[in-house]
């Protein structure tokens, strides 16, 4: 009776530290050593203090890590093992660079192993229950709470330091109902009831086991929870709209520690929030209830490339033009079924050319259509590629399509858009936009251009730039019934190419921090990047999970008029303000310090 007293006194003492800022081992309000031990019991042993796994990499660490130094390199920039780390998340510069090993770009000679942004502890959750306990906990204490489900996240919202991070890998129960019953209306959906845990690849390969399958994301070791919350597109987005716009139902363990159900006939505010209304902000979803669908079949597949053979200005003129004309043609080329990806990269054409109109442009770009035929494919986007041959009469630029492939089966198509393991720990700033047919097809062809051109302008002189052309827009988006439309962007509803691009470079040369790396590339890509995509299209918007974290104009351009009823929503959910993350709803009122860890109210 005596230790239960005690466990619970432990639990319940109060925090008083400063509301200003974030609790942290720094402030004597910091839970000592036994009040983690009485959460630890709380939550049956779940609760693990943080040991980076790269800590065997240093000598005289006060770590504890298990895994030898050697496997730690030799895997280290793969996704799913730092899926596999509680504490790791998949870019480390989001974590301070704080323990990374010595393979690593960030490692400097004479480093020490340090927590740095990654978290103080992890709760490796198994139930919701456990979830609620520590949330409360922590919430009442002041202490950040941040959610992994993977890691694998390009704008570091699964880490944070002196936090408490709810780990739900663990969380990975899946079930199948074809006859769901909706709660308020009278009907039945077939669905797929999973922890928010799992990965897209073991959710994908289960529904397929019983004919079905479900709006994922492309890399199968992605995780759930993030990936919805964001929206999340992936290879049948174009057909049926995003992730986020097949929930059903959630369950959502909030900072408060209750438990709640949401759907269309309870907390319909809080289902229209995670449906897109961005990741980690409103609580932690432990379970989501999404739409299936029939197996596509008959999957056909083919690369469109165009590059040049001459270096002369000629060809590379015409090699935009060419980029031009196809991206005026793939809204209706989406359209009449077709989806895909790729890349377009620039190519100098004489040594030290600062302008990016003074280069060329090359482009690889997979066309994939569902339930059709190699002749049918061929049909739609030969006429696509003889106007961008017959540009300018032009008799070198090269503008190929791949003899079609055709697959037996959609799960097939994931094996040959995952050639090999999932790669992370680039160093990236990406920019992004979501752009419809005014900004594609309705534009004069010199203007779209233009846009073009100047969206791949580079940070460096003589880097290269890269597009990353996602077709994921298109009917698909555009006809998900009303009321299964949350808080996702309102620009997806018009948008046909989600369209990425790189340019800023993320320099930790010399002495500069993660954080100093971070700021510099973010000035300059909201001069050079934000500021085309906001002539080229004001009234669209950026796909959270894949945008630039720095945005200046986040709540519009990533949430669009949604924003407004946003904050409402989470001060109700999470009153506290416990969930935290870049650009995130909210976000703008704090300021988080990487170099110092600090999450402190802005004055």
């Amino acid at each position: 009776m005596k230790l239960q007293l005690l466990l619970i006194s432990l639990l319940l003492q109060p925090i008083r530290g400063d509301s200003a800022c974030k609790n942290n081992p720094l402030d004597r309000k910091w839970p000592i050593l036994d009040n983690w031990s009485a959460l630890n019991e709380s939550v049956n042993g779940a609760l693990i203090k943080a040991n980076p796994v790269a800590a065997t990499c240093f000598a005289n660490s006060s770590f504890t890590s298990t895994t030898n130094c050697d496997t730690v390199q030799k895997r280290w920039f793969e996704s799913a093992f730092q899926a596999e780390q509680p504490e790791s998340i998949g870019y480390p510069y989001w974590a301070n660079n704080s323990c990374v090993p010595p393979n690593d770009y960030a490692y400097r000679k004479g480093q020490q192993c340090e927590l740095g942004g990654l978290p103080s502890y992890i709760l490796n959750a198994t139930t919701a229950e456990q979830i609620a306990v520590a949330a409360k906990w922590a919430s009442s204490r002041d202490i950040r709470i941040v959610v992994k489900g993977t890691g694998h996240d390009l704008n570091g919202r699964s880490s944070g330091a002196n936090s408490l991070s709810i780990w739900t890998k663990h969380i990975q129960n899946i079930d199948f109902n074809s006859s769901w019953p909706h709660p308020i209306a009278n009907k039945t959906e077939n669905v797929m009831i999973v922890g928010s845990g799992q990965n897209w690849g073991t959710a994908l390969r289960s529904a397929a086991s019983v004919g079905r399958t479900v709006v994922s994301g492309q890399d199968p070791t992605v995780g759930l929870g993030g990936f919805i919350g964001g929206g999340g597109h992936g290879p049948l987005s174009s057909h049926y709209g995003l992730a986020a716009d097949q929930v059903l139902q959630a369950t959502v363990v909030t900072t408060e520690g209750q438990i709640l159900i949401a759907n269309d006939a309870q907390n319909q505010d809080l289902l229209w929030a995670i449906r897109g209304g961005g990741p980690g902000l409103y609580g932690i979803v432990t379970e989501y209830v999404l739409r299936t669908y029939p197996l596509p079949e008959n999957v056909v597949l083919g690369t469109l490339s165009m590059s040049v053979t001459k270096n002369d200005t000629r060809e590379a003129s015409a090699s935009w033009t060419a980029l031009a004309s196809l991206c005026r043609s793939i809204p209706d080329l989406m359209d009449s079924g077709l989806t895909g990806n790729g890349f377009a990269l620039t190519k100098d054409i004489t040594h030290n050319v600062t302008r990016t109109s003074d280069k060329a442009v090359e482009l690889s770009l997979m066309f994939f259509g569902y339930n059709t035929t190699a002749s049918a494919f061929k049909s739609l986007l030969e006429p696509v590629i003889a106007r961008m041959a017959s540009k300018e009469q032009n008799e070198t630029l090269s503008v190929t399509l791949s003899e079609p492939t055709v697959l037996p089966s959609y799960s097939a198509l994931f094996e040959v858009l995952n050639p090999g393991p999932s790669r992370c720990g680039d160093i990236s700033l990406t920019s992004s936009r979501l752009l419809g047919r005014p900004e594609l097809t309705d534009l004069p062809e010199d203007e779209l251009r233009t846009h073009l051109q100047n969206i791949m302008n580079v940070q460096v002189t003589g880097r290269q730039s890269r597009l990353v052309f996602g077709l994921q827009g298109g009917p698909g988006p555009r006809n998900v019934e009303k009321e299964m439309r949350g808080a996702l962007t309102p620009a997806w509803r018009k948008a046909y190419i989600h369209l990425m691009s790189t340019g800023a470079v993320v320099d930790f040369a010399g002495d500069a921090t993660p954080q100093d790396a971070l700021l510099a590339a973010a000035a300059w890509t909201e001069e050079h990047k934000e500021a085309v995509w906001r002539r080229w299209a004001p009234d669209s918007g950026s796909y959270i999970n894949e945008a630039n974290p720095f945005n200046g104009n986040f709540q519009y351009d990533f949430y669009g008029g949604n924003y407004d009823r946003l904050p409402a929503i989470k001060e109700k959910y999470d009153p506290t303000s416990s969930l935290y993350v870049q650009s995130g709803v909210g976000s703008h009122l704090w300021h988080y310090d990487l170099n110092t860890g600090k999450l402190c109210r802005q004055s």
